[in-house]
């Protein structure tokens, strides 16, 4: 079986990391060949660990997601490679992918959309709801990272039937993040010692992240509190003006892009997620899984991986995330029963399980077609 994986790039998100985590374990097994077509190579990240397993990768010479010629490019290399499925992920590829596939008349592959988040600006506006419902009818199945964002989906789409609808969470490297070896706090900056406290938050600088929020709760808390901040995006020069501004540069640091996320996470000491809203959080899993005390806002996705008052706050409310952040950090007790309940729940967001759900699905759906 041929399968063509679709994502706008593999820029540093959450969507593309879990195809770099995921489709090695796929690749391969019970005869599926996995190729991935990106819309731009700009800003790839992810790419390595595909290529290190010989998947691959394709890039749309156009360069631009948001470039409707991206139709015609996708149609002809679909056509031209025959493919048996073709696996979309994030707007606007899925936008392209179904209009490519509705002008295929014969020979046409089997099309899965996996919805990665909670929600989207699309669905704040009603003269989209039609053409979202048109784009999504295409699609054999979609996939929802999570039963929240599944829930979302349909109430905006209100399909006629809800059986193409199905949920598969997405899951982690449990693993690589478990049996990492930690850093000395001073080999991330030679200023840090022991006595130095570590919060961290992994995530692209976008709206739906609010690093802002963390970092004005960082500015209520002891001056022996320092963040790190992984990723970038375009937000980013903005949380460092903001820094500035509030007079918390020094302890505020920016680490862009890292390859060594897991041993990172193995040596700070709190982990937040401020999103304004989410999909299945895997870095909130991914600390979960190097064993640390975790902290979210209480947005969907979020709350319904960490289910413990004691780990959420008020999206952006700053004041209260500095408390928690604080009693975390003094309070050895609570934090060693939040833990406990963590590694119970780790288990559950194993990649391995992921890839097995989608085997399954791609050979039902092809056998489906088989069948007289």
């Amino acid at each position: 079986m041929k399968v063509l994986h679709v994502i706008n790039s593999l820029r540093s998100g959450g969507a593309e990391k879990l195809l770099e985590d995921l489709l090695p374990r796929m690749n391969g097994q019970e005869g599926i060949q996995i190729e991935v077509l990106l819309l731009t190579d700009k800003g790839n990240v992810f790419d390595k660990g595909l290529r290190e397993a010989g998947i691959p990768i394709y890039v749309v010479p156009l360069k631009s997601v948001y470039n409707p010629l991206n139709i015609f490019y996708l149609r002809r290399h679909i056509l031209k490679n025959k493919y048996d499925m073709v696996h979309v992920h994030l707007f606007p590829a899925s936008y392209w992918v179904a209009l490519a596939e509705r002008s295929i008349l014969t020979a046409r592959p089997k099309l899965i959309f996996t919805e990665h988040s909670t929600r989207n600006r699309r669905r704040t506006k009603r003269y989209l709801e039609s053409i979202e419902r048109f784009v999504y009818s295409t699609y054999d199945k979609v996939v929802s990272v999570s039963s929240q964002v599944q829930e979302n989906l349909i109430d905006w789409l209100s399909p006629t039937d809800k059986r193409k609808f199905i949920v598969i969470e997405n899951g982690i490297d449990v693993e690589k993040f478990s049996l990492a070896e930690p850093y000395m706090k001073n080999e991330i900056y030679d200023t840090f010692s022991d006595n130095t406290k570590l919060v961290c938050m992994v995530g692209r600088f976008t709206e739906a992240k609010d690093q802002a929020t963390l970092i004005k709760a960082i500015a209520k808390l002891p001056e022996n509190v320092h963040l790190l901040l992984i990723g970038d995006g375009p937000l980013r020069e903005e949380n460092e003006m903001l820094c500035e501004n509030i007079g918390v540069s020094e302890r505020v640091h920016f680490l862009g892009f890292r390859e060594d996320v897991p041993r990172i996470l193995k040596t700070i000491d709190v982990v937040v997620l401020s999103s304004k809203w989410e999909g299945l959080p895997l870095s909130l899993i991914e600390a979960m899984a190097a064993g640390k005390p975790v902290i979210g806002s209480n947005v969907q996705g979020i709350v319904d991986v960490l289910r413990n008052k004691e780990m959420v706050f008020q999206m952006g409310d700053s004041s209260e995330l500095a408390k928690k952040i604080f009693s975390l950090l003094d309070d050895k007790n609570t934090c060693n029963i939040l833990l406990e309940e963590n590694a119970k729940k780790v288990a559950a967001y194993s990649v391995k399980y992921t890839a097995s759900r989608y085997l399954d699905l791609y050979k039902e759906l092809v056998n489906n077609d088989l069948t007289p």
